[in-house]
């Protein structure tokens, strides 16, 4: 089980792209990029998210410019970077099953089930569609019923280490990624590749 922000995808375009469709300084949408975020994640509309921030940047809010901004950050999240989309297909490949567990909007739901990567992964867990947010065990307790796997049978990769502790405290095992390359020494050592 794979997270997706920071650990398969980190878009160093991120910001610069979503400011230039707001017009604003990236800078100043990076003071106001994470407020409200952890609500989105959860699922609220992409209105009560993009709507406040922009406001903060001095321009209007609508629901189709929230949409718009919606799906063009969850389209810049979705893109893998190569080294990360190989390290899903070694996996699966070897025979395992490949999942994605991410705290995430609606919107990446819909962007990573049409990402050209989406059929290397088995499952893809989005906290805004469980109604549930890492690292709350309750998330983690799901993610292994609809895997159908005991816990100690589940590896789990995340960048946070709140996460990765919550899950192993369910028995999971886990690694904190550092990059790409660590963490296929991490799942070579468990035979995972």
């Amino acid at each position: 089980v794979f997270d997706l922000g920071e650990v398969l995808t980190s878009p160093p375009d991120l910001l610069p792209t979503l400011a230039a469709r707001i017009d604003c300084e990236v800078t100043d949408l990076r003071t106001v990029y994470g407020d409200g975020r952890l609500a989105y994640d959860g699922g609220c509309g992409d209105l009560d998210y993009w709507g406040p921030i922009l406001t903060a940047l001095g321009k209007s809010a609508d629901e189709a410019l929230a949409l718009e901004l919606a799906n063009l950050d969850a389209s810049v999240w979705s893109q893998l970077r190569p080294t990360s989309w190989q390290l899903l297909r070694d996996v699966r490949s070897a025979g395992l099953t490949v999942a994605v567990l991410t705290n995430s909007p609606h919107a990446m739901q819909r962007m990573a089930d049409i990402a050209p990567w989406r059929p290397d992964v088995d499952h893809l867990f989005v906290s805004a569609s469980l109604g549930l947010l890492k690292p709350d065990p309750a998330i983690f307790e799901l993610v292994a019923e609809r895997l159908g796997l005991d816990a100690a049978d589940i590896a789990f990769i995340d960048d946070r280490a709140g996460h990765v502790e919550a899950a192993a405290a369910l028995g999971w095992r886990t690694h904190l990624w550092h990059d790409d390359a660590d963490t296929r020494e991490w799942l070579e050592r468990l035979g995972g590749v």
